[in-house]
């Protein structure tokens, strides 16, 4: 008897509020990605400008598996995000800006790397570019990834496993195990950079009011996703960040370090660091019950003490500087 392998099914989830200029070449972009075994979820969150529109014509004119999400009232990304949840079928996840613009092979290298690693959240570099499209920097700012010594893992892509279109490559990765790594602690880029497991996203649907949480989506389902299965970093770009005047890094075009970010971008990252604790904490213990049938005790017990010991040095320093000019 032959067995028939199938590559896992991956679900583009993009959030939309007001990305009218940019969301035609977001879904472009996804449609053209070489996995094949794909779907996109538009979540639109309530619009004032043309987006839905665009994305209802983009959908009539496109042979691809597309479903439209309209939010009755706007509930921010991270609400957006659980909303796609709900409807997506795919075993991997995204959380895709309706802004940005993923690369050819972005799905392909982030589902070969999970495929190999086993974690709940892999995560590439960017490029940056301006709502021009044209290239600012090649290394953000924005992706703490270490230097490319820490990369230790070299896997090989192999695309014929599923399709032959492609030529095989090697890319790096770098297996952050929570263990040491800190939970509370930015260890990604932003949001569009990251594959996730959905069966660790589908927890997330015991959230009550998402769109009460004042934090960044991706620095809350990151840390969870994180917290839960360890996360890996890829060490190539394989999308485009696009900074402009209404999105969270206020169209900064100094890159090269942090502490020239505009102080309201700061100000965020410190808030969010220090706030992701006590947010995450209390979404778990509320849920204790659903988390020990997951875990058992002990395993739930574990998650616990990760949250209390998790100690990051980088956001204590970064408040003192920012709070005491």
């Amino acid at each position: 008897m032959t067995i028939n392998f199938q590559p896992p099914k991956i679900s583009f989830i993009v959030t939309c509020y007001n990305k009218s200029s940019f969301i035609q070449e977001c879904l472009l972009s996804i449609k053209e990605q070489s996995w094949q075994n794909k779907e996109i979820i538009v979540v639109d969150d309530k619009s004032t400008d043309d987006s839905l529109e665009i994305i209802e014509k983009f959908k009539n004119n496109n042979d691809i598996d597309i479903k439209i999400v309209k939010n009755g009232n706007n509930i921010g990304q991270l609400a957006s995000f659980i909303e796609g949840l709900k409807v997506a079928n795919g075993e991997f996840v995204t959380l895709t800006d309706g802004d940005d613009v993923l690369f050819s092979e972005f799905a392909s290298v982030h589902l070969n790397a999970h495929l190999q690693t086993v974690v709940a959240l892999t995560s590439s570099r960017q490029i940056e570019i301006d709502e021009n499209g044209i290239v600012h920097s090649f290394m953000s700012s924005d992706c703490p990834f270490g230097k490319p010594k820490d990369f230790f893992v070299n896997l090989k892509f192999e695309p014929k496993m599923f399709s032959s279109e492609f030529e095989e490559k090697f890319f790096e990765v770098k297996f952050l195990n929570n263990n040491k790594y800190s939970f509370a602690t930015w260890h990604w880029a932003p949001s569009t950079s990251a594959v996730l497991r959905k069966s660790v996203c589908d927890m997330l649907l015991k959230l009550k009011n998402p769109s009460s949480i004042k934090i960044t989506a991706d620095k809350f389902v990151f840390s969870f996703a994180h917290l839960i299965g360890s996360s890996a970093l890829i060490n190539a770009p394989l999308y485009a960040y696009r900074r402009h005047n209404s999105n969270y890094s206020l169209a900064n075009k100094v890159t090269g370090n942090k502490k020239y970010l505009k102080k309201n971008t700061q100000k965020n990252y410190v808030r969010n660091n220090l706030l992701i604790r006590s947010v995450v904490w209390n979404f778990i213990t509320s849920n204790k019950k659903f988390f020990e049938e997951q875990f058992n005790h002990s395993g739930y017990m574990k998650i616990l003490f990760k949250i209390i010991f998790s100690f990051d040095l980088s956001t204590l320093k970064s408040a003192l500087k920012l709070f005491w000019v």
